[in-house]
This record gives structure tokens, sequence and C-alpha cells, in this order.
């Protein structure tokens, strides 16, 4: 009894392996090997990839570019109405007019400004000079967010003790703006020549005596 119940366990035993091995199904060769699409998603991650850092770059260019334009615009308006105060004075009032134009620069061309009318100034009151100077911006040669140099056209109209008629002279100088917060400021060309019609004015040339014929001895 206990040989036959061993010999049918044996029997249902591998009974149960075939019916599993039926049961599962073969391995493809095609499993252990990668999917054909893999290297295609890498690529397209990397085209991905490239294509936002080419977007960044272009919206950065962009961005650039419109705070250019924006800073060509606001510059020019503020060099047209500071470099008039820059340039115009009054020897009446020249503490206040000079006071005025350093509030429209930058620290560094303030204290050149005032060392420059530190020198000049004796020279502008005594000779009582006044100027008045009509500003045109005529183009801008340079241009950054942040720093823009302008090209001025300037027509100087001065009267001094000496000369009472009007004396214009005309110059192209550059004038560099720099924007500290939000305000352009004028930031050069440093002071280093005197202010124009400050000088007083040079001596007449004396006039030379004439000669005297000579006289000619009778025969």
């Amino acid at each position: 009894m206990t040989v036959e119940t061993d010999s049918e366990s044996r029997r249902s035993a591998r009974r149960a392996g075939r019916e599993d091995k039926r049961s599962t199904p073969p391995k493809s060769p095609a499993a252990d090997r990668r999917s054909p699409a893999t290297p295609m998603l890498a690529l397209l991650g990397c085209a991905c990839l490239v294509m936002a850092v080419c977007c960044l770059y272009l919206w950065h260019q962009e961005s650039h570019d419109r705070a250019v334009a924006r800073a060509r615009d606001d510059a020019r308006a503020a060099a047209q109405s500071e470099a008039k105060d820059l340039l115009s004075y009054n020897f009446k009032t020249l503490d206040y007019d000079l006071s005025r134009a350093k509030s429209e620069m930058t620290p560094g061309m303030a204290k050149s400004f005032g060392d420059y009318w530190a020198i000049f100034r004796p020279s502008v009151e005594k000779s009582q000079t006044q100027a008045l100077t009509q500003i045109q911006v005529t183009g801008v040669t340079d241009a950054t967010p942040t720093r823009v140099e302008v090209v001025l056209f300037v027509k100087m109209i001065s009267v001094n003790a000496a000369h009472k008629e009007p004396q214009v002279d005309t110059s192209w100088p550059r004038l560099q703006m720099r924007k500290i917060g939000k305000k352009w400021l004028i930031d050069g060309p440093r002071m280093t020549t005197p202010p124009p019609a400050s000088a007083s004015p040079p001596p007449a040339p004396s006039k030379k005596p004439s000669a005297s014929p000579k006289s000619s001895k009778k025969p």
C-alpha cells in the first residue's frame, strides 16, 4: 500500500512538472537584446536639449537687444538736457549752476568737474562771463544696457565784460552716459581744459610807428 502511494505521488509530481513547462512560455532570444528604440530615444533627448539651449540663447539675445535699444533712447534724452547744464553757466549764479550740473554726474565725473572749476572759476568771475549752450544729440556711437556714448552738436553763445556782442562757438564733442539705478548720468569726458569764453580777451596789438620818409638832398 505504501509502495503504490509513493509511486502515485511521483507520477503526480512528474505530471505537474510537465504541465508547468507547458504553461511557461519559452524565452525569446530578442528579450536578451536592447530595444532598437533606445538609441532613438537618446538621440531625441539630445536634440531636445540642444533646442532648449538655443531657445534660451535667442531669448537672452533678444532681451539684450531690447535693453540696448531702450538704453540708447533713454541716454539720448538724458544727454540732451544734462549736457546743457554741464556747459551753460552765469558768473552771477555760478554756485547754483555748478551744483545743478554736479547732480547730473557720476561721482568720478563730479570730482573732475569740481577740480576743473576750482582752477578756472576766478577767471570766469573776473571776466564776468555768461555762457548759454544749445545742445543737439546727433547720434550714438556705442551702447550697452548701462553705458552709452553720444555725439553732440554744441552751439555756445557767450558774452563777457570785454565783449558785449555775443560770441558763437560750435563743436562736436562726445559724451559718455552711465546708468546708475534708474537714472542716466554724465560719466565723461573728464574736464581737462578751461571753460569756453572764460579767459580774459587778449590785449589789442599795439600799432607800430610808421617810418619817416628819408629827406632827399638837393643838388
